[in-house]
């Protein structure tokens, strides 16, 4: 299979038109911000149009930050307008945006096939054990990449 390069704009426009119709897009994850979740150039992501309950903390949104820089994470917090994101993978950067900013939200994650869907046990799992002490976080990542590339 030959593979393509394209540049993230004309990419993530694209995505922003299907999903905005109301289709559903399958793509490659791409970096490792969203480990262990999901991993880089493995994993696939199913994005969808954000609804009502896409703007809640704990899910995966799709979004443009300044310039042409586009990142899917975990809401984190969130008010009227204003949204902090963070990756699971990421131990103290933070983003935030508003809502006009997002694009879509994940609703699965396709792995060897199989597919964690939004509000399943295992994506539950990632969201709900994964911890959010930084201390913490920086030792199971550790172990984490440790078992992944050993």
């Amino acid at each position: 299979m030959e593979t393509k390069i394209i540049q993230n704009e004309p990419f993530f426009r694209e995505i922003a038109i299907r999903v905005a119709e109301g289709g559903r897009v399958r793509i490659r994850a791409k970096g490792n911000s969203m480990l262990p979740l999901i991993r880089d150039g493995k994993d696939e992501i199913i994005l969808e149009k954000p609804t009502g309950r896409s703007f809640r903390k704990g899910r995966l949104l799709l979004v443009k930050l300044i310039g042409e820089r586009y990142v899917l994470h975990r809401v984190k917090i969130i008010s009227d307008n204003f949204i902090m994101l963070r990756g699971d993978g990421n131990l103290s950067v933070f983003e935030t945006c508003a809502r006009e900013d997002v694009i879509a939200e994940a609703t699965e994650v396709i792995r060897n096939g199989k597919e964690i869907r939004v509000g399943s046990a295992r994506w539950n799992l990632y969201r709900y054990l994964w911890p959010r002490n930084i201390f913490l976080r920086r030792v199971c990542l550790a172990l984490y990449r440790r078992m992944l590339f050993s």
